[in-house]
């Protein structure tokens, strides 16, 4: 069972119509139509307005996240770009020692990354 409080209120005569129009209208008392306007009114409309802020929150950070997607396939294909072009302007390799030149070039590339990095 709630506890209840009493209260005495003083409206003016265009709330006091309206409560008691919003009265009539449900089948209610005076005493429960104002409870359920007040309760309408403070509470149920902050937490309203409290999820459209979250929701809102949410939209942005999600636009934020799509856009750093966005910039991460950008920068994948940027690097994927620049490791062809090095490894095309490094020069072929010879067939005898291909593992081991490959990797040299490899870690000359790392070695420049870090370089930039590092700068």
């Amino acid at each position: 069972m709630t506890t209840r409080k009493q209260l005495t209120l003083h409206l003016d005569d265009t709330s006091a119509r309206a409560l008691d129009h919003e009265a009539k209208l449900r089948g209610l008392t005076l005493s429960r139509a104002a409870n359920d306007a007040l309760k309408r009114v403070l509470i149920h409309d902050r937490a309203d307005a409290i999820a459209d802020t979250i929701k809102a929150r949410l939209d942005r950070l999600d636009q934020r996240v799509l856009a750093r997607g966005r910039d991460m396939a950008i920068l994948r294909e940027t690097l994927l770009a620049f490791v062809r072009v090095w490894f095309t302007y490094a020069g072929p390799l010879e067939r005898e020692d291909d593992d081991d030149q490959a990797e040299a070039l490899f870690d000359a590339f790392l070695d420049e990354v870090a370089r930039g990095v590092r700068a």
